[in-house]
């Protein structure tokens, strides 16, 4: 059981969390856990969701329990807790050889506009659909295009893979984007565009819609 001389505190000032960016509807922190360091407790009290950009075997002691659970959760895997109903108080302790990382992004409000039925487009697949928040998986091979396609929603893209896209807007505009695993884009909806990997690699990212 944890001890009583211990404290937590919220998740925006545990230090391995770190902030990228806040709007009304999101806030989005890079979690980085050296191999072998452990996070203060911490507190989530907003429904997250959460992109694994490494591999990584963690020990996650929940405050207040006897005993730890032990995972290991792979590369691009993607889940959404519901922190709103179900605050957490946790401690993550990082069990591999390398750097854990992972993105997570709060969930604050739903915009405006959003969408009743999922996404169907080219290199997109739903792999993940709550009350809250569907998340596809963005997936093109060397020289594949989405075509045109309307995010009809607002969303944040997680990059799982080095990509190189051309992305060309509704209103004819282009521009070319050079992104890195980690990166992420916050995409304000409904948004006009087509994506194409004009890079030598086949590239992933993870797609959460706003709902």
């Amino acid at each position: 059981m944890a001890d009583q001389d211990e404290h937590w505190v919220e998740v925006r000032d545990e230090p391995r969390h770190r902030r990228r960016f806040e709007n009304e509807f999101v806030r989005v922190y890079d979690v980085l856990i050296p191999p072998g360091d452990t996070t203060l407790y911490h507190r989530h009290t907003e429904d997250t969701f959460y992109v694994a950009v490494n591999e990584a075997t963690v020990r996650d002691r929940t405050w207040g329990e006897d005993e730890p659970r032990t995972g290991t959760a792979p590369a691009g895997s993607c889940l959404c807790r519901p922190h709103r109903a179900r605050p957490l108080i946790h401690q993550v302790h990082n069990l591999g050889p390398g750097e854990m990382r992972l993105i997570g992004a709060e969930i604050k409000a739903a915009p405006a506009v959003t969408t009743a039925a999922p996404l169907s487009a080219a290199g997109h697949a739903l792999t993940l659909e709550r009350d809250r928040l569907r998340v596809y998986e963005l997936a093109l091979e060397p020289g594949q295009s989405t075509g045109d396609i309307v995010y009809g929603f607002s969303g944040l893209t997680v990059l799982l893979t080095v990509a190189t896209w051309l992305v060309r807007h509704a209103d004819g505009s282009e521009r070319t984007v050079i992104l890195a695993p980690g990166d992420v884009l916050w995409q304000p909806g409904p948004l006009g565009l087509s994506i194409t990997n004009i890079g030598e690699e086949p590239c992933r990212a993870a797609l959460g819609e706003w709902r």
